[in-house]
């Protein structure tokens, strides 16, 4: 599997989940959605490893954390912080560790720092989100670290879930990683823009059902 497809996945999983945020449903709908951000996280990662302007990178993905998070400010919509925040951070902290200009006290005192903040701040899956993105960069090459870390990171919601203030279905996320172990390496087709484009469109979609609905 690609990394096309598998984004792709990614989107349908969060277009479902969504769903369930935006219009409601069966919870079996959010338990399914929970495998969205972890693709994206991975995708980010093999981004990162992958990409040939760095900085292009981080400036694509803060003008579209920036862009998107407007509606919800200027209509006064009830979104967390939207998920392209977390994906900037998490690529900072990610960029940070590989740096070799910063010393090793340095990265673990920046990295903790935008740890602590994403929590304190409402990012979308907050300390989870960066920690979670960074298990999926630094173990990119070891599968069993990446399950280790990812199942460390699950069971502190369940036995300690006042540390990320996530629900106990997040658990299920662990699920992501069925396709996500299915990448094959390569590419696929170049939908470089596809997620940045699907985000808000979807939200869009969304909310016009949910009007339809409601009035109807």
């Amino acid at each position: 599997m690609n990394l096309s497809v598998l984004k792709i996945i990614g989107a349908i999983l969060m277009f479902i989940d969504h769903y369930h945020f935006v219009i409601g449903g069966p919870e079996i709908l959010n338990i399914i959605g929970r495998a969205s951000f972890p693709i994206f996280s991975f995708a980010l990662s093999e981004g990162y490893a992958h990409t040939r302007n760095l900085k292009k990178y981080f400036v694509r993905l803060l003008l579209s954390a920036i862009i998107f998070q407007l509606p919800v400010i200027i209509f006064n919509l009830d979104y967390p912080i939207n998920i392209f925040f977390t994906l900037f951070f998490g690529l900072l902290a990610v960029h940070i560790f590989h740096s070799r200009k910063i010393n090793v006290l340095l990265k673990i005192v920046l990295v903790s720092i935008i740890v602590c903040g994403a929590q304190k701040y409402g990012l979308d899956y907050g300390a989870y989100g960066i920690l979670l993105i960074l298990v999926f960069n630094v173990f990119r090459k070891n599968r069993m670290a990446v399950v280790t870390g990812f199942s460390i990171l699950n069971l502190i919601i369940i036995l300690r879930p006042g540390i990320f203030e996530l629900a106990s279905i997040q658990i299920y996320s662990i699920a992501s990683l069925i396709p996500i172990f299915m990448y094959d390496g390569k590419r696929g087709r170049n939908l470089k823009y596809f997620f940045y484009i699907f985000y808000p469109v979807h939200f869009f979609l969304l909310e016009g059902i949910r009007y339809i609905l409601e009035k109807f």
